[in-house]
């Protein structure tokens, strides 16, 4: 995989009928892993281990999965335990770091990244979500149809791509590493576990 690296080099990749290609017109094809929750948070040192030995192992894609989940710590919204979050319309700059610098080692071993946008995330007073408390995981299904939590959504995503990542110098939306994005998990508006 030596010459697939760094992950992008190719460029965006592209539907072509049922297949994926990349802007130079090589077929796409990816085989790889979840990462959950605070798993996508790593120190830099295990980053760079785990960014080289999935390349050992032939992964060339990540799933950042659950990186909303207040369960688990780190969060997007939370680096460390201790005092609650009051609203989660603010990213934390340790999280947003140590994903950065992640990204980064993946990148550099040929490795895509597949980027979920919300999955548990838990609305705060601060959020100005009525019966924020009410709601379950990411509001669902109220996400679909609530004009206050899809432009929470909204600036969310807003967020997370036009975010500046300092170790590739692009922006999220810039970056040829991300291949696939989810915009909302397992959310339809037919489905209420409540």
């Amino acid at each position: 995989f030596a010459d697939e690296k760094p992950a992008g080099k190719r460029g965006f990749v592209r539907a072509d009928g049922d297949d994926l290609r990349f802007e130079d017109g090589t077929l796409a094809r990816f085989w790889g892993v979840n990462f959950n929750g605070g798993a996508c948070f790593p120190d830099k040192d295990y980053a760079r281990k785990v960014a080289r030995r999935l390349a050992q192992s032939g992964c060339n894609i990540v799933r950042f999965h659950q990186l909303d989940a207040e369960w688990d710590t780190p969060n997007i919204f939370s680096f460390s335990k201790g005092k609650r979050v009051t609203t989660t319309r603010v990213l934390d700059p340790k999280s947003l770091d140590a994903r950065d610098y992640l990204i980064y080692c993946l990148k550099e071993e040929g490795i895509y990244c597949y980027l979920d946008m919300t999955t548990y995330r838990k609305y705060k007073e601060g959020d100005d979500v009525p019966f924020y408390e009410e709601l379950i995981d990411n509001g669902r299904p109220w996400s679909n149809t609530s004009p206050r939590l899809i432009e929470l959504q909204k600036e969310f995503a807003t967020q997370i791509w036009t975010h500046y990542n300092p170790y590739t110098k692009l922006a999220y939306k810039d970056d040829p590493v991300f291949v696939l994005s989810e915009i909302t998990n397992e959310n339809d508006i037919f489905t209420n576990p409540n």
